[in-house]
C-alpha cells in the first residue's frame, strides 16, 4: 500500500441512504490525481490497482445480494458519506520483500475488536501472518477516514503482501472468494445476515 498523507479538502456534501461504503486502494489513478492536487497521486504497489478493484467488486455484488445498500467508490472521491462501516482495500508492498503481510488500519481505539474478529477470521486461511494493527502512519492516518462518518467503524484491510512471490501466489487465484470473505465479516459488522462464502465464486482454499 505504502500510502501518502495528505489533508483533504473540504468536502463538497455529506451523503446518506447507503449502509457501506467500499473503497479499491489506489483505483483511478493516476487519471483521478489532477482534481485533488493536495494528495500525494501514488498509484500503489505493482499490480495493486489490477486487484483492489476485483476484491471490492465481489464484496459489493454479494453484499448487495443480500439487501445490503453499498456505495463503491476509487481511490478519490469528493464527498463525505454518513454509513454504518467503511471499508478501503488495500495490499502491501515492502522491501525487502516477504517482510510484511495482511494488516489492519483503524482510526479510533474502539474499532479494535472489529478488526481483530477480521483477522480471526482471515487467519483461518491465511498463513503468512499479520502485521501489527495501525502498524504504519498510512494506516493510521489514512486519508479516507476523513471522508466517512461511521457508526461501526472504518477500516483499512492490507490483504497480504504482492511484493512476495509466495503471498502473491496464493493471493492470485482467490480474488473474489476474498471480496465474498470480506462481505461476510461486514455483514457481522453491521448486524447482516451475509452467508460464509466457502469455496463461493469459484476460488481454491
Amino acid at each position: 500500500m505504502m500510502v501518502a498523507l495528505a489533508s483533504v479538502s473540504t468536502p463538497a456534501a455529506i451523503v446518506r441512504g447507503y449502509d457501506v461504503l467500499i473503497s479499491a486502494g489506489h483505483e483511478g489513478r493516476p487519471e483521478s490525481c489532477a482534481r485533488f492536487p493536495e494528495r500525494h497521486c501514488y498509484l500503489g504497489t505493482a499490480g495493486e490497482r489490477e486487484w483492489t478493484p476485483i476484491v471490492a467488486d465481489a464484496a459489493t455484488h454479494v453484499l448487495r445480494e443480500y439487501g445490503v445498500r453499498v456505495v463503491r467508490l476509487p481511490a478519490d472521491y469528493a464527498d463525505t458519506y454518513a454509513v454504518r462501516a467503511a471499508v478501503f482495500i488495500h495490499f502491501d508492498g515492502a522491501i525487502p520483500a516477504c517482510s510484511s503481510g495482511a494488516s489492519v488500519g483503524y482510526p479510533s481505539a474502539k474499532d479494535r475488536l472489529t478488526a481483530a474478529l477480521w483477522k480471526r477470521l482471515y487467519g483461518r486461511f491465511f498463513r503468512f501472518g499479520f502485521r501489527p494493527d495501525n502498524f504504519s502512519i498510512g494506516l493510521r492516518e489514512y486519508y479516507g477516514y476523513d471522508q466517512a462518518r461511521t457508526t461501526n467503524g472504518a477500516y483499512v484491510l492490507e490483504l497480504g503482501e504482492m511484493t512476495c512471490p509466495a503471498q502473491r501466489a496464493w493471493l492470485a487465484p482467490r480474488l473474489h472468494w476474498l471480496g465474498a470473505l470480506v462481505a461476510y465479516w461486514i455483514g457481522r459488522v453491521i448486524g447482516r445476515d451475509v452467508p460464509f462464502p466457502r469455496r463461493r465464486l469459484g476460488a481454491a482454499q
